[in-house]
């Protein structure tokens, strides 16, 4: 017979037998913990179905409560969370629901809002749940940018372009520069995901983006990126250990 005991530290299986040998299982799996704002349609919703596919730890939220209901349930999310992004109140309340339930997040995902909403929503959320990303084992920030058709909206029409949500992926990225935090915008119309420098003046990212609308297949491609990035890390982490 075997006899089984848990080192809790190494999460490592030792059995051993009559004999005393021992044998060393590997451990378990650690499912990449991974939070989607706007989880409930387009790309949030796409990202969320390619990443629950690959066994990821969901957490969901979205303004839309009762279609969130039904997203988390058919994904199998391990929470789901009412949010406004566009309310710092809101967004402030789930911060600290999720800080009393989980301890780090491997990846952000910031898809909710339109226009300036999305990209003010993307910085707020970010820099809330920066401290959560640093205890992370992945460190991964993905943000997908409004549409192009939003930068005409009249209200706040800079904070709705493109231009300026590349700028905040960029400050945020500097800011997560010590973590490190990798920071990526999700291209979608090109199905690119393009990393984002720390400095602002690098380059404009909106250059590299077309500002027409993206096709359901060009979605799909996208969504399929952003899980593949789980991959990226870890072939990383393997080379460097």
């Amino acid at each position: 017979m075997y006899r089984r005991w848990y080192f809790m530290n190494s999460a490592v299986v030792s059995l051993t037998d009559q004999l005393g040998a021992a044998k060393l299982l590997p451990p378990p799996p650690i499912r990449p913990r991974i939070l989607v704002s706007g989880a409930c349609r387009g790309i949030g919703l796409r990202c969320a179905e390619a990443l629950s596919a690959r066994g990821a730890e969901l957490l969901l939220c979205d303004i839309d409560g009762e279609r969130l209901v039904d997203v988390a349930e058919r994904l199998g999310a391990a929470a789901h969370f009412g949010c406004d992004v566009a309310s710092e109140a809101n967004v402030g309340h789930l911060t600290e629901r999720l800080s009393g339930q989980f301890q780090s997040l491997d990846m952000l995902i910031n898809a909710a809002g339109g226009g300036y909403a999305r990209t003010l929503g993307m910085y707020r959320m970010s820099r809330a749940l920066m401290p959560a990303l640093r205890q992370g084992m992945h460190k991964l920030l993905v943000n997908a940018p409004p549409s192009g058709r939003d930068a005409d909206v009249p209200a706040f029409p800079y904070a709705s372009s493109r231009l300026a949500f590349h700028r905040l992926s960029s400050a945020l990225a500097f800011e997560a520069r010590g973590a490190p935090i990798h920071v990526w915008i999700a291209c979608a119309s090109r199905r690119r995901l393009v990393p984002v420098t720390p400095d602002p003046n690098a380059g404009s990212w909106a250059d590299s983006c077309d500002a027409g609308g993206a096709s359901d297949e060009d979605i799909e491609t996208m969504a399929r990126q952003v899980a593949s990035l789980l991959d990226e890390q870890k072939a990383a982490r393997r080379h460097a250990g």
